[in-house]
């Protein structure tokens, strides 16, 4: 090959090359829109509990049961353009009985699906509406309103019909390479079986905690 065939070949190759990087600096990120998700699932429970012992199940008879329907969908935005991009998430549950009653459900117990009125009946549906505003500025992501958070120290529940969740404001930091900050301060919950976006801290089996609000703050390495 002459010097001359060499010299053009470069000066395509630069050319496609300078093509590249003009595409790449002219990619927008996300939008608002641009960047949202919708979600949409069916869950089917039936929970049985066999007490072995009569007197040892709520209702007396030696065993506890449910069967519900659960349609859960969730919102989530992208961020709008600029130096600090907002956005929101957005949530609306449904939960729907198809079979309990007095004799078989696992009414004030860890069996519980529905939530249950003063006479300790199972309710025909609940449901939980809830979202929070977030930001982002950088590496970082706040959020502030209903969260689910998901850290060693505290984490929402999603064993049963709905999820539970929980009310504050969280921040996820990812400025440096393989680790992840986060932390939150939350000052209430959603139980599974609750319409109510305002419960106090409770574990799942330990019960009750006795505090106004919860904080926490780590991080954590994530090679791939």
């Amino acid at each position: 090959m002459n010097n001359n065939g060499f010299y053009g070949l470069s000066l395509i190759a630069l050319g496609m090359s300078m093509g590249q990087v003009a595409v790449a600096v002219e990619q927008k990120p996300e939008g608002f829109i641009e960047g949202s998700t919708f979600s949409l699932l069916n869950r089917n429970l039936y929970f049985n509990r066999d007490y072995r012992k009569g007197q040892s199940s709520p209702a007396g008879n030696g065993y506890a049961e449910e069967w519900a329907h659960g349609i859960i969908g969730r919102f989530e935005s992208g961020f709008t353009e600029g130096t600090v991009g907002f956005g929101i998430d957005a949530f609306a549950m449904v939960g729907l009985k198809l079979d309990s009653g007095d004799g078989r459900s696992g009414a004030r117990s860890s069996v519980d699906v529905m939530p249950y009125n003063s006479k300790g009946q199972p309710e025909d549906s609940y449901s939980k509406v809830g979202g929070a505003a977030k930001a982002r500025f950088m590496d970082t992501v706040v959020k502030i309103g209903d969260v689910f958070p998901s850290t060693p120290v505290l984490a929402y529940g999603d064993s049963r019909l709905l999820p539970e969740s929980f009310k504050g404001a969280t921040f996820t930091n990812t400025s440096i390479k393989d680790l992840t900050i986060q932390g939150g301060r939350l000052h209430a919950m959603s139980q599974p079986n609750s319409s109510s976006m305002r419960d106090g801290f409770s574990t799942f089996y330990a019960g009750a905690v006795d505090a106004p609000w919860i904080a926490y703050l780590g991080g954590g390495l994530h090679r791939q």
